[in-house]
């Protein structure tokens, strides 16, 4: 017990100081900010900065209301109402979203603040459009950051995403 316990210590001697400088956090100027939207600078898409279910609240900065655990057919459906080229993104779109943080959402919360309300025990988990194999699509999950899959049915919160518009 004693060895690994000096083992850990020397290794962590070992390493560089700034191990951490690879973390980021979120401070939203990876985007364009305008109430709702969050355009990615680097990407060119505007997003919904709540999920489906939450209200953006101008005053307070912040989305209100309770996130909505959709299946991805419903959340089709749900975008395709939204109008003006809402959509339910891929998995390369929202794979942009995901952030090196070192600890809380993998996610700038800036710019997306109530991600952590769609954690409803499993993690925040949103949707994509993007088949990973018959029947199975990908989501991510902002709060470990990770991606896996789920059969169409499973309710999980999704992000609009658009084209940018010119």
């Amino acid at each position: 017990m004693r060895s690994r316990v000096l083992s850990a210590l020397l290794l962590s001697l070992l390493l560089p100081l700034n191990a951490n400088a690879a973390c980021i956090t979120g401070h939203g100027t990876g985007f364009v900010l305008q109430g709702d939207e969050a355009t990615s600078r680097e990407h060119g898409l505007t997003w919904k900065r709540c999920a489906v279910g939450m209200q953006w609240d101008a005053e307070m900065q912040k989305c209100s209301g309770e996130a909505r655990g959709l299946g991805l057919n419903e959340a089709l459906e749900y975008a395709s109402k939204a109008g003006e080229g809402w959509r339910v993104p891929t998995g390369p779109e929202l794979e942009t979203l995901l952030a090196r943080t070192c600890e809380g959402p993998k996610i700038d919360t800036v710019a997306f603040p109530g991600i952590a309300a769609s954690d409803f025990g499993e993690g925040a988990t949103f949707w994509t459009s993007t088949e990973a194999m018959p029947g199975m699509f990908y989501f991510f999950d902002f709060t470990n950051g990770f991606a896996d899959m789920h059969s169409q049915g499973f309710h999980l919160s999704v992000l609009l995403v658009k084209d940018r518009t010119r």
